[in-house]
């Protein structure tokens, strides 16, 4: 995995019906990327990426789980897990919405001790 600043996004046409995009990096460095739509970083963003064909310069964006995670090392979460998340968040709702001055934050936190509580 390899970081870096976006210094250019140009499109460069199409490939198997996806967008083609050099992306240079404030390093020097210039990968090809594929979207389904448009490039998912901006110029000045910082970025996660793979190299995916070193001898071709393409390579793929990795992007983060919004919702925080126990287990911050990395890898890939479990089918489990994503239920029990999905659980979680659809039960802090039902339960947030029968309260009064309940938010997105008050579900988000009651969704987030649920979780852990669950997995500890």
């Amino acid at each position: 995995m390899k970081t870096g600043k976006i210094k250019y996004i140009d499109g460069d046409g199409e490939w198997n019906g996806l967008q083609k995009f050099k992306v240079t990096f404030a390093d020097g460095e210039r990968f090809t990327f594929f979207s389904k739509g448009n490039f998912k970083g901006n110029i000045g963003d910082e970025i996660k990426f793979e190299v995916s064909n070193a001898e071709r310069g393409t390579a793929k964006l990795i992007r983060e789980n919004s919702f925080s995670t126990p287990n911050q090392g990395g890898g890939a979460t479990s089918k489990d897990e994503l239920i029990m998340r999905q659980t979680c968040i659809k039960a802090s709702a039902e339960f947030n919405a029968k309260r009064e001055n309940s938010s997105s934050d008050t579900v988000i936190e009651d969704a987030e001790k649920w979780f852990n509580w669950l997995t500890s």
